[in-house]
């Protein structure tokens, strides 16, 4: 049998993502990924060009079939994609709703996947965190957000896999307004997000507590979150107070060591967007975080720091783990190594 990816959505992460299954799709082992964009835009032609050269497949409506088939493209229907791809990653802010007109539907040996937006979809998943999560009696996993997989990365590296004690985590997502792809949303001014949770502020801690409260963890976590007028990046203020002291020599090197967080002597966010730019898969970025090595304090038994998110780009690699996973259980994470290419310690 054919092994088989559906992307659904062309956005920010689909795009990138249905890019790097398909040009990598060798080496993962995957014999066809397919794409399915749902309205034939003349002035994304380009878009759609590039994907499809890339070695991806297009799919479409029956309705829009002949629109994209004027422009030039070979199209497939997207009902025989749904039923011809074992996984199927849904790249747009209707995950939820999709699974229940759509996905829930299928074959439920298959495995669906849905972006950080979409709350509730299915358990936690990010690539590093929590591998050991992803199991075939399991079919539906929500991909954490970027702010998420940064936040969690922070906490993994400095307290979990250090065996400290975490009193509280407190973090500030400094957010930029939107993409550079896009017109609207943008934010003339800064703009407070609402304190909607009473336990964890905003979303982001709420979600990066029950990541780890799936792996059996209770931790103390709040977030805040305000919108900026920049089109680069998020950034991420951190504090972490743990029960005993720290030394910030110790914290240096277990940046080092880490596998998934990096490091960078630049303190604006347009320097490391710039890098991402440069030298980044279709420019993004694709470790968890890039701490700002001179913003790291530490007084006693807190850690403070600033991290910026490599927004779009880091969720990426949880999105193809958990494909690959499917397909291989037994040798998944020796298949994602084709990635190390991408992934920078210093920049």
């Amino acid at each position: 049998m054919n092994k088989n990816i559906l992307v659904v959505g062309t956005g920010t992460i689909g795009e990138p993502l249905i890019g790097l299954l398909a040009e990598h799709k060798e080496a993962l082992g995957i014999d066809n990924v397919t794409f399915f964009k749902r309205t034939p835009l003349t002035d994304e032609r380009g878009k759609v060009e590039a994907l499809i050269r890339k070695g991806a497949k297009l799919a479409t409506t029956s309705e829009a079939k002949k629109a994209f088939e004027s422009m030039g493209f070979n199209v497939e229907d997207v009902e025989n994609s749904y039923e011809e791809n074992q996984v199927i990653i849904d790249c747009t802010p209707s995950g939820n709703k999709n699974w229940e007109d759509i996905y829930s539907k299928l074959n439920g040996e298959k495995r669906f996947m849905a972006q950080g937006s979409e709350h509730e979809f299915g358990p936690f998943f990010a690539w590093g965190i929590n591998n050991d999560s992803l199991n075939q009696d399991q079919n539906k996993y929500l991909i954490a957000s970027c702010n998420t997989h940064n936040i969690a990365s922070i906490v993994k590296t400095f307290a979990l896999d250090r065996s400290r004690e975490l009193n509280e985590g407190r973090f500030v997502c400094l957010r930029r307004a939107n993409d550079v792809s896009q017109n609207d949303s943008f934010s003339p001014s800064p703009t407070i997000t609402k304190h909607d949770n009473q336990e964890f502020g905003t979303h982001h801690a709420r979600d990066v507590f029950e990541l780890f409260q799936q792996e059996g963890e209770n931790l103390n976590l709040f977030s805040s979150a305000i919108k900026l007028p920049t089109q680069y990046m998020h950034t991420l203020w951190f504090n972490l107070s743990f029960t005993e002291n720290i030394d910030l020599a110790d914290i240096l090197d277990e940046l080092i060591t880490s596998e998934f967080l990096m490091s960078t002597e630049k303190l604006s966010s347009n320097k490391v967007f710039s890098f991402g730019r440069d030298h980044g898969y279709h420019g993004r970025l694709l470790s968890h975080g890039i701490i700002a090595k001179d913003s790291l304090h530490v007084k006693d038994n807190n850690l403070t720091g600033y991290c910026f998110t490599p927004q779009d780009g880091n969720a990426l690699l949880s999105s193809v783990a958990a494909s690959v996973n499917y397909f291989y259980e037994d040798s998944w994470i020796d298949r994602m190594n084709i990635f190390n290419k991408y992934i920078f310690k210093n920049i």
